[in-house]
């Protein structure tokens, strides 16, 4: 069966309640949302929100410092399992919502996203979208709304790290503390000298945000770049036993957090990894020299051949025997310059030549 979204989840929660007040409709699509949200007060316990009035919002646009960045709206709230909010054309406002506990599902570009405990979202003005909570497990998420001169500035800053309107936020207290001081300072009265306190705590907490971001960008970079030595490491050591200590060492890392990032990089393990390139190794040998199998074993760093052969047939659906006799055409219609180097090179090319046009299927 299979399973259904958290935005499909929330929206049939939202159709239940509406149908509880009354609304009578077909599809919930057909809902006016001047309806929805008329019917869905109430629905969100434990909110706290501050916000700015329109008219307000123009005044101090217009004022130094406030018109280049200035929060309009902040809030927190507890589990709403009903918590539903489409904008279908955006809002004025750059949006953005950390969510500390339980999971919501956002709605942007024509894409779905989950969000999960500790996610952001960000998101540009005038930006059509929707987001809301999951039933099972609403999420407690607290807003942040702003606008100004630099508020586009702000977000291509942050996106500069992420351009995925969702991303996860490890440092949960830092941040929540920062916006519990915004959400304090918007709780004030609403005087330009209070805004200009406000404006600073926004600017902080986004200056947060970016900086965490590109700590954790510079952590996955390296993180990549020791991967990356980590493979090196392996084709220079094909003929070795190494185990996952060994390639985690080459990557400067233990050996969990290696080998959980590898297997995220890659889809396999470090070691299935190095397994898959001395199979790799071993086609070439088989195909271009005549070692025989337990040579080519030995070669590669395995002690037992047989284990060499059940690996390689696992990696290549044939055993290394059977693997070689459907190279052998390349190697014997490929003309080799005979061992014996007394004759002349004339007489080595005639002999060669005659061995080629003696082969199957070849012509003058």
């Amino acid at each position: 069966m299979p399973s259904v979204s958290p935005q499909t989840k929330g929206e049939s929660a939202v159709a239940q309640l509406l149908h509880k007040r009354g609304a009578v409709f077909e599809r919930f699509e057909d809902v006016p949302l001047e309806t929805i949200r008329y019917l869905m007060r109430g629905a969100v316990p434990g909110m706290r929100v501050a916000h700015l009035s329109p008219e307000l919002t123009e005044r101090f646009l217009a004022l130094p410092i406030t018109r280049d960045l200035l929060c309009t709206r902040a809030g927190y709230h507890e589990a709403p399992r009903t918590h539903y909010m489409p904008r279908p054309v955006g809002i004025d406002d750059t949006i953005f919502i950390y969510n500390p506990d339980g999971r919501g599902w956002l709605e942007y570009q024509g894409k779905s996203y989950a969000i999960e405990k500790r996610d952001a979202i960000l998101l540009p003005s005038k930006a059509p979208h929707a987001y809301g909570a999951d039933p099972d497990n609403p999420w407690k998420p607290y807003w942040v709304h702003f606008q100004g001169k630099q508020a586009s500035d702000y977000l291509d800053l942050i996106r500069s790290t992420t351009p995925l309107p969702v991303f996860h936020v490890a440092q949960h207290q830092e941040l929540t503390f920062s916006i519990e001081q915004l959400l304090q300072l918007m709780s004030d009265a609403h005087t330009h000298t209070n805004l200009v306190a406000a404006t600073g705590a926004l600017s902080a907490l986004l200056g947060l945000i970016q900086l965490r971001m590109r700590a954790a960008e510079k952590r996955t970079r390296t993180a990549d770049e020791n991967v990356e030595k980590s493979i090196e490491f392996m084709h220079r050591n094909l003929s070795r036993r190494l185990t996952l200590d060994d390639l985690a060492s080459s990557a400067s890392m233990s050996a969990n957090h290696f080998g959980t990032l590898f297997s995220k990089r890659h889809n396999c393990s470090p070691i299935n990894y190095f397994n898959q390139l001395k199979v790799q190794r071993a086609c070439e040998l088989l195909a271009t020299t005549t070692l025989r199998v337990s040579e080519i074993s030995e070669q590669l760093g395995f002690t037992d051949p047989y284990y060499f052969s059940r690996l390689f047939k696992k990696h290549m659906g044939a055993s290394p025997s059977d693997y070689r006799q459907t190279q052998e055409i390349r190697i014997t219609s490929t003309p080799q310059l005979p061992s014996d180097r007394t004759g002349s090179f004339q007489q080595n090319a005639e002999t060669q030549l005659k061995r080629f046009l003696a082969l199957p299927g070849s012509s003058e």
